[in-house]
């Protein structure tokens, strides 16, 4: 949709989606808040159901109308539930997760977004492949991230997401040079609008990887002043009270 996601079309496909969920919603406004939800209650039960349930929601939705919308939370569900899957050790589930996941967003190239998103699960999906196969798909995810900041240079997941695969690759692949910049051009992000319906996932992340950084870089007064700008913004997130 040149570059940017037309947010007009996020509101209108949402009154669609809704239509779907509001039988297994109850009061979760937003297909991020949905998945997120079920996140939750799947790790906290160690099951795979409650993200099962979104999914084939999300998946329903899809079938009836084919969009970058849908096809974006339908593959951040799957996402999430790899995550999950992977983390109840069922590796095979978790890996066909991730595949169909990065299926949906392949030919989004034009959406900033789903760059971001993909670069990420491309990434991730390294775990599951064979050693020749991790260094195509690393090579991979960098791009795709590059291509997302191209395309949406002041976003906070694009940002992010280069970050990510700078900080991930090795200093005699030429990683390491882009971190800070982008980890820093992610905190200085707009925030969206409170009627907004695009993404918002990923500050939590962006102020573990300045910690993390930081304290690989023996700069512990820089890494402890985000941990603690984090943890103001975000006083539940595990993420970064794992770090304190």
């Amino acid at each position: 949709m040149n570059g940017l996601i037309n947010h007009s079309l996020y509101s209108t496909v949402t009154l669609v989606f809704l239509m779907w969920f509001i039988p297994v919603l109850g009061q979760v406004p937003t297909p991020e808040a949905a998945i997120q939800l079920a996140f939750q209650q799947s790790k906290t039960q160690a099951v795979q159901d409650p993200l099962i349930q979104r999914n084939n929601a999300l998946n329903k939705a899809f079938q009836e109308e084919d969009n970058n919308f849908n096809r974006y939370w339908l593959s951040y569900g799957l996402y999430n539930q790899a995550l999950i899957a992977d983390r109840l050790e069922d590796k095979k589930a978790a890996e066909e997760l991730i595949d169909r996941a990065i299926e949906l967003l392949n030919p989004l190239e034009e959406d900033p977004e789903s760059q971001a998103l993909l670069a990420l699960q491309l990434g991730y999906s390294t775990r599951f492949k064979s050693y020749w196969s991790m260094i195509s798909l690393g090579r991979n995810a960098y791009q795709r991230a590059e291509r997302a900041v191209a395309l949406a240079p002041t976003n906070m997941r694009t940002n992010l997401a280069l970050a990510i695969n700078d900080f991930y690759t090795p200093k005699v692949f030429g990683g390491r040079k882009k971190v800070e910049t982008h980890l820093i051009k992610a905190l200085q992000a707009p925030s969206p609008s409170a009627s907004d319906t695009s993404p918002t996932w990923g500050k939590p992340n962006v102020y573990e990887l300045l910690v993390k950084y930081y304290q690989k870089n023996e700069q512990q007064t820089k890494a402890q002043n985000y941990l603690n700008q984090g943890l103001s913004e975000f006083p539940d997130s595990e993420l970064l009270k794992s770090l304190k």
